[in-house]
């Protein structure tokens, strides 16, 4: 029997990178993150790096963004 893709199963992962994203884009504005394919595969990666949880204990929104543009000007 071969898995079936629900929604249950797609939610992780699209959860982990609308989080990334969404600190890029409050870094970077929207439209330059939707247009710029580079923070797309940088989401996907940190995701994967991180088992697709975000559970990176930052306590406000501030540090979160400070967290991911360190993670942007280091990302090669």
């Amino acid at each position: 029997m071969s898995p079936t893709n629900t929604k249950e199963m797609e939610q992780p992962t699209s959860a982990c990178w609308e989080f990334v994203m969404s600190s890029f884009a409050r870094s970077y504005g929207v439209e330059k993150v939707m247009a710029t394919e580079q923070f797309h595969w940088m989401a996907l990666q940190w995701c994967d790096d991180n088992n697709y949880t975000c559970n990176i204990h930052l306590d406000d929104l501030n540090r979160v963004d400070a967290y991911f543009r360190r993670y942007y000007e280091e990302w090669d």
